[in-house]
């Protein structure tokens, strides 16, 4: 397996280390010295002539922060996704049912969509930016008060949501939008100081912008659980913040990051990229109309969601073209598990026209839309944390010793059957709680679930394992 050159950037030695092979997955396995071309987990020779040896352009770099700011934001996205695995079973009789606005429903889709799916995004983005935009992170202080902020917040948020307890949950969900806030802030100063301002500069400042009113749409909602001030509008402003939300914050940055990586990954070359040029521009416009038209929810709807519809199809066209120009013969279980996700996006942009249709007079059809998209985003970022974390974990604990004993390549650090079964337990749990929710079967929906929740605790505990590996 092998990445063209034009897909790495060189990293000094005195960071990389003369000599380092390059490790199997998402870092690339050929590089070019003075010398001649190095193989996959080959040494490179020792010696005046190795200077500079690539790492993959899209993971890590000089300017990468170390490992604890990532390492503890997936860390954290981890046990939520477990907590969320097992809220899964708990709500199963809810979901079936097509009850969707209960708050313990509500709290465990936050176990999804901030636990899992924006905690991870949050580390991804902490590794990937300085390596994407040549800048380092503005402030990696910040960034970890941030995090202090928000994973517990979001906990005390999320119990306090189910058990009812006023308290707890305004005060969770003042301490994780605050740490929310101080990120925007982190990235938003990262941004600016970026030269490079391409498709993914554009979609991430796109996807902070309405991540900011994503967060100011869901303290209304929290307040309104209290006050009841929003009357009847409720059930409008929770889908205008639901797709705020998942389009403009979530897909946003899906786009902008997976037109980088998931070419790498694939060892994809030759795609067009105009459809993902066409994504963010329709996400970006359908997701502005629903925020600055909010008021009128009615009238806003379906225009917005029109076009992040629109949005949201372009990207997965994007994504096609790329796994039709792979040069990859075989998909690992990140792969596969990224594979399963734009299917299972695809069920919820087929399912969305008939939900919008039946509106709040078929709950379950808008369950099941909303379980295929959270669904799809849990396979997508699960998929990533496959091809990232590993290489992560190789690049600090085993990089270092290239050229001076025998290392692994990535792929030895962890199982791979294992990863797949996880990955199973993970599609089949995802995709078969969204067929049982529109067939309204309590009984397969907790199957599902019970399913879904064993993939999430395979896959967590393959991860604790993976980052306590150390050389011998």
């Amino acid at each position: 397996m092998s990445i063209e050159p034009s897909s790495v950037d060189p990293v000094p030695a005195r960071r990389a280390g003369a000599g380092r092979p390059l490790p199997e997955g998402p870092a690339a396995t050929n590089a070019t010295t003075s010398g001649g071309r190095v193989g996959a987990g080959r040494s490179a020779p020792e010696g005046p002539a190795v200077k500079n040896v690539p790492t993959p352009g899209g993971l890590a770099g000089a300017q990468s922060p170390p490992f604890v700011l990532p390492g503890e934001h997936f860390a954290a996205g981890l046990a939520f996704l477990v907590a969320g695995g097992v809220g899964l079973v708990w709500i199963s009789p809810e979901l079936a049912a097509g009850l969707f606005p209960l708050p313990r429903v509500i709290a465990v889709v936050h176990l999804f969509t901030l636990g899992w799916i924006t905690t991870s995004i949050l580390g991804a983005l902490y590794q990937f930016l300085p390596v994407a935009l040549g800048e380092p992170i503005r402030s990696e202080r910040v960034a970890h008060i941030g995090f202090v902020l928000y994973a517990p917040g979001l906990a005390v948020f999320v119990v306090g949501l189910a058990a009812g307890v006023t308290v707890a949950y305004l005060v969770g969900a003042a301490a994780f939008c605050v740490g929310l806030l101080l990120f925007v802030w982190n990235l938003a100063a990262t941004l600016r100081r970026a030269r490079r301002r391409d498709l993914t500069w554009w979609s991430l400042a796109g996807a902070l912008a309405f991540l900011v009113a994503a967060i100011s749409f869901g303290i209304s909602l929290a307040g309104n659980l209290r006050w009841g001030y929003l009357g009847g509008d409720r059930f409008g402003a929770v889908a205008v913040h639901l797709h705020v939300a998942l389009f403009g914050w979530v897909f946003l940055v899906v786009v902008g990051v997976a037109q980088r990586l998931l070419p790498m990954f694939l060892l994809s070359h030759g795609a067009s990229v105009r459809p993902a040029r066409w994504a963010a521009a329709l996400l970006v416009v359908g997701a502005g109309v629903l925020t600055l038209f909010h008021h009128w929810p009615g009238r806003v709807l379906p225009v917005g969601g029109a076009l992040v519809w629109a949005g949201a199809a372009a990207f997965l066209v994007q994504s096609v073209l790329y796994f039709r120009h792979r040069r990859k013969p075989s998909l690992d279980a990140g792969l596969r598990l990224a594979g399963g996700a734009l299917g299972l996006l695809g069920l919820g942009l087929g399912i969305a026209p008939f939900a919008a249709v039946a509106g709040l007079g078929s709950p379950r059809l808008a369950s099941a839309y909303v379980a295929a998209l959270v669904g799809g985003f849990t396979l997508f970022v699960a998929g990533h944390d496959y091809k990232i974390v590993p290489f992560l974990v190789w690049y600090h604990r085993f990089g270092p010793l290239v050229g001076r004993r025998p290392v692994p390549v990535v792929a030895q650090l962890f199982s791979g059957r294992a990863a797949n079964l996880a990955a199973s337990g993970l599609g089949a749990g995802a995709a078969g709680a969204v067929v049982a929710v529109l067939l309204a079967t309590p009984w397969l929906v907790r199957a599902a679930a019970v399913a879904f929740a064993a993939g999430a605790v395979s896959m967590s505990l393959q991860m604790l394992v993976l980052s306590r590996r150390r050389p011998e």
